[in-house]
């Protein structure tokens, strides 16, 4: 029998990581207008994920959309300050979010959490896909107890994730990052507000350097 072709993936999740990802190497100038149809061509995709990209790209600030040019890149969204912007936004909810969820993770939780993150350590090995970083910033996020401040995280991960994958495995950074982990673990874990606020601070400090060392260095 021959093979089957796999079916193209229209999830308007799939269609916004893809653009993100296309518009932090460059591949669109400042100024292009982003029409359904090229992109929908370009990614292989129907034109309805694009449409809901588009709407999603729009509401975070990546996109600009005139009333009789549509989607445009805006001009300088691409700078380093632009990008400094998004991560200082990141750290504004995600070290409230750690505060708020001292004492509300599981112990379970914590303790597989801590245990990964020392597993990851001591193999030496890259964080495929940067996999154990989104799921513990996920349930610190889901976990705060604030359904709204949760959501935002959630948006912003979005544009995180996207960065990520250009950047690509950088074991050194990857290394820190797990380093980082654990204190924001082991803080949290402790019960300690001020500490585990404070790591989580650092580390997206650290995470938003990384991000522009390594983007202005594809750019």
């Amino acid at each position: 029998m021959p093979a089957k072709t796999p079916k193209p993936d229209n999830r308007p999740e799939s269609a916004l990581l893809r653009i993100l990802e296309a518009l932090f190497r460059g591949d669109f100038s400042s100024g292009q207008r982003l029409t359904e149809e090229s992109l929908a061509e370009m990614l292989g995709m129907s034109r309805t994920p694009v449409r809901q990209a588009l709407i999603e790209l729009k509401g975070l600030g990546v996109i600009d959309v005139h009333r009789n040019r549509g989607a445009v890149v805006p001009l300088e969204y691409f700078s380093d300050a632009k990008l400094r912007e998004i991560y200082h936004v990141r750290r504004l909810l995600e070290v409230e979010a750690t505060r708020l969820a001292v004492g509300r993770i599981s112990g379970d939780e914590l303790s597989e959490l801590v245990e990964q993150t020392e597993a990851l350590l001591e193999s030496g090995k890259a964080d495929q896909d940067w996999a154990l970083d989104e799921r513990i910033h996920s349930v610190i996020a889901h976990n705060c107890g604030n359904h709204t401040l949760c959501h935002e995280i959630e948006r912003y991960s979005t544009l995180v994730q996207a960065i990520r994958r250009v950047v690509g495995r950088n074991l050194p950074v990857q290394r820190i990052t797990s380093e980082q982990h654990l204190e924001i673990l082991t803080a949290i874990r402790d019960r300690n507000r001020r500490r585990a606020s404070q790591a989580m601070h650092r580390h997206l400090q650290q995470a938003e350097e990384s991000a522009s060392t390594t983007l202005a260095k594809l750019g």
